[in-house]
């Protein structure tokens, strides 16, 4: 089992202008370096033309003195040309990444990127092998690796990824989160962002007295069905919570698919959420969640924040991004897809690397997922397996994600202090009231059917 590794989940996490501003300030050292040796050079040639005696030299010159000026300019110089040509890789890739997203203006992207390549070209040819190195392991060409192998779970994995890449293909989305800021905005005339309360589902009251006091334990508050637990066989768990400025906050946990996801019948079906994969609009398990948060009293603008599993984190990412609610925290637990959600929600991933699911996320996304506080938390979770044959169902588990949030609290990462500060607000409010929301079996074609239901079905 091995340690965990947290970063900000993002290619570029570097201002390009401060590193050209740091070279502009190494440049002045180096400048006055060469002074120094200039006038330390000019003082032993005076008093050598002069036949002082050394011992007697008013400025005790010497080489060494001579060498370390001259050591200090070159290493200056040298400092301040590697901050330029880092700064222009990081500009090249930045800008690459805004293309293939669709953000900003494209055409002002690609001028500054020729300005870029026509004042040196080094920069460009790094920023190609960068950008060339993350695809090799991600995404299709990850995917044709496993598929050269006769690994069961690579030839899985291989077929799965092809086809969801292709149909990404078919659509023109792009691979991955590329391009997903711009299909939400697309998408705004077309999604609901709030439930018009025609989904049937089964309301049931729960007993939790406390909110979770760390992130492991709200992991752990996520259904997946691995226990008998009510609460743990839901799919979706609401709780309310009256905080202590006076507020409301309600805390959602979505689970993934699971039992028969293959069957079209479940709202949270593998093909009736495709489309979260693909960005399409549609998705009956986000119709579900956004009905579930209305009968627990949640309105427009109501704040609320996620933990969710798998399937379930596409879900989380959607309401994020395109419901009306005031999502402000996401936590995503093996998701096969990593969404940017803008700079108002602080977004916690935890992947697997023997987790094939997550493995979908097909290299995640190259821009941050949300704002300073997001992280990105990965680990290998059975790291005594060294073939193909790592990805395992067991990495793909609740329970597996629930002891990764563990190892991260203490592990004393001081990136962990903003987590521990939403638990510890979260642990002074009060619970008011708690539902475990399933899908009614005597109902599930109804909500295919999009079908009116006004009532909680008990």
């Amino acid at each position: 089992m091995s340690g965990v590794d947290v970063t900000q989940g993002s290619i570029v996490a570097v201002d390009p202008e401060e590193l050209r501003y740091v070279a502009t300030r190494v440049e002045n050292a180096s400048y006055h370096a060469s002074s120094a040796r200039d006038e330390v050079g000019a003082a032993d040639a005076l008093q050598r033309d002069n036949a002082i005696p050394e011992l007697y030299y008013v400025w005790p010159c010497g080489t060494g003195i001579y060498v370390e000026c001259e050591r200090v300019y070159d290493e200056s110089r040298a400092l301040s040309e590697g901050l330029r040509l880092a700064a222009d890789t990081y500009e090249m890739i930045e800008l690459r990444t805004l293309i293939a997203m669709g953000e900003g203006d494209v055409p002002t992207h690609i001028r500054r990127m020729k300005s870029l390549y026509l004042r040196l070209p080094e920069p460009m040819k790094l920023s190609e092998h960068l950008w060339r190195a993350w695809e090799d392991l991600t995404g299709s060409k990850l995917s044709d690796t496993w598929g050269s192998s006769s690994a069961h779970a690579g030839l899985v994995m291989s077929v799965f990824m092809n086809q969801l890449v292709k149909m990404r293909t078919d659509y023109g989305m792009g691979r991955g989160s590329l391009g997903e800021p711009r299909r939400a905005e697309a998408r705004q005339p077309t999604t609901p962002g709030t439930s018009d309360r025609y989904v049937p589902m089964v309301k049931t009251p729960l007993g939790t007295s406390k909110a979770p006091a760390s992130l492991a334990e709200s992991v752990r508050r996520t259904p997946s069905g691995e226990s008998d637990d009510l609460s743990d066989r839901a799919r979706v768990r609401i709780e309310r919570y009256r905080m202590a400025d006076g507020s409301e906050r309600f805390v959602a946990y979505l689970s993934g698919s699971r039992e028969m996801p293959w069957k079209d019948e479940d709202p949270f079906s593998w093909r009736n959420n495709v489309g979260l994969y693909v960005g399409l609009p549609n998705s009956e398990g986000y119709n579900f969640v956004l009905e579930a948060l209305e009968r627990s009293g949640a309105e427009a603008g109501s704040v609320v924040d996620v933990t969710a599993f798998s399937q379930g984190g596409m879900l989380a990412q959607r309401l994020a991004t395109d419901s009306d609610f005031d999502v402000q925290h996401v936590t995503t637990l093996g998701s096969p897809l990593r969404i940017p959600m803008g700079d108002d929600v602080t977004s916690l991933t935890l992947a697997h690397d023997d987790d094939p699911v997550a493995a979908l996320s097909d290299g995640g996304s190259p821009m941050s997922l949300g704002d300073d506080d997001s992280l990105l938390i990965t680990r290998t979770f059975d790291d005594t397996a060294t073939t193909l044959e790592r990805w395992s169902a067991n990495a793909h588990r609740v329970s597996a994600y629930a002891d990764t949030a563990k190892l991260f609290e203490e592990s004393g990462d001081i990136r962990g202090g903003a987590v521990s500060d939403y638990f510890d607000e979260l642990s002074r409010a009060t619970l008011l009231e708690s539902f475990a929301y399933e899908v009614p079996e005597d109902q599930i074609g109804r909500v295919i059917g999009g079908s009116s239901s006004s009532g909680d079905e008990e």
